[in-house]
């Protein structure tokens, strides 16, 4: 309310200007007495201005102006004219000395509304005009920040969505390596694969509300998980963490690598009945962050449509989520054979510190 009167008052000021200096010239009147005679009216109207916009929202109730309460505030506009022009008389009957001058406070008041009467109905729809215009930009203000919280709420759901599909995902496939262990009656690796499945979970858990984890912290998730499937695979699985030292503390989605590397296995290691490999890269390229995930398996298939698994499309679909189209994961074949996985984030820094698991290990 006080911003509003300001802004009206400073309105009035620019106004008032003009018609104080011309009434200089023409009257041979004082700057300031001038200037205060041409405030007047502007001020009568900042009086009016509390009840004035209480009428505005009781008959709107703050709603987009209609034909229907347009034209009641326009009609009652002719009541504030007149409840203008009578406190704007008053004020000038004592200022002008209407008495002296033999002038009836009717007459004088007859003489102002004829006179103003078309000015002040002017001002009352510019004031009604800038009211309905702030009113409106307002609510276009409000409904624009209430569609990006709601997209953003929609993003985290379907964040939380993607998540909550891969979390199940990824508990099968590990229970079914224990699975296959206790059915080899390899009881003491199966015992092993069940304690590193346990640590898994719980760091699962634990940052299951974060934004993102330290590439290092993932790269302790992957170490862990290919320790439950050499388990499994024994000798026939080797799997190496080459690691750029300055990628280690980027910030990254949890599970983000986990997923490739059980297709690398799946699609990979699983077919050869010699020794498969597995190699996880991750390095920096400017402002992105490459992670790729390779194995020597026999390549994509001709004719296949890769990455469509739930693990490698949700994957691709949380980080397009989170960074847009121009980020998520591409699978190809490599060079000398297999497929290789790339995935390219930001590279934005994590304020965690890197845990030295991150450091580049071989399997």
């Amino acid at each position: 309310m006080s911003r509003a009167w300001w802004w009206g008052m400073g309105l009035g000021l620019l106004a008032a200007l003009p018609q104080a200096l011309t009434a200089q010239v023409r009257d041979r009147q004082g700057f300031v007495s001038a200037l205060v005679l041409a405030l007047i009216p502007y001020s009568v109207w900042a009086l009016l201005a509390p009840l004035v916009l209480m009428t505005f929202r009781r008959v709107s109730r703050d709603a987009p102006l209609e034909a229907r309460t347009g034209g009641w505030l326009i009609a009652l506009g002719g009541g504030f004219v007149l409840a203008h022009s009578v406190l704007l008389s008053l004020a000038l009957s004592v200022l002008e000395s209407w008495s002296t001058r033999e002038l009836t406070f009717t007459d004088g008041f007859r003489r102002l509304l004829l006179e103003r009467g078309v000015l002040g109905s002017f001002e009352y729809l510019l004031f009604l005009a800038a009211w309905a215009t702030l009113g409106a930009f307002r609510r276009a203000r409000e409904r624009e920040l209430g569609e990006s919280r709601l997209a953003a709420r929609l993003a985290e759901a379907r964040l939380e969505a993607l998540r909550a599909q891969l979390d199940p995902h990824f508990l099968f496939n590990t229970l079914n390596a224990v699975v296959s262990l206790v059915r080899q009656t390899r009881n003491a690796e199966a015992e092993d694969a069940l304690v590193e499945l346990s640590s898994l979970l719980r760091a699962s858990l634990d940052g299951r509300n974060e934004q993102g984890i330290t590439l290092s912290e993932e790269l302790e998730l992957v170490r862990r998980y290919l320790g439950i499937e050499q388990l499994r695979f024994g000798s026939r699985l080797r799997f190496h963490l080459e690691a750029e030292p300055e990628t280690l503390g980027a910030r990254v989605p949890m599970l983000v690598l986990q997923p490739l590397v059980e297709n690398a296995i799946k699609h990979g290691t699983s077919r050869r009945a010699a020794r498969g490999n597995i190699w996880v890269r991750t390095l920096r390229r400017g402002e992105r962050l490459v992670l790729e995930v390779r194995d020597d398996g026999p390549g994509l298939r001709p004719g296949s449509t890769p990455g469509t698994g739930i693990g490698v499309a949700n994957t691709r679909e949380r980080i397009q989520q989170l960074h847009g189209e121009g980020y998520g994961v591409t699978l190809e074949d490599a060079p000398g054979g297999g497929a290789l996985a790339r995935v390219e984030l930001p590279f934005q820094v994590s304020t965690v510190e890197p845990s030295p698991q991150g450091r580049a290990a071989n399997g």
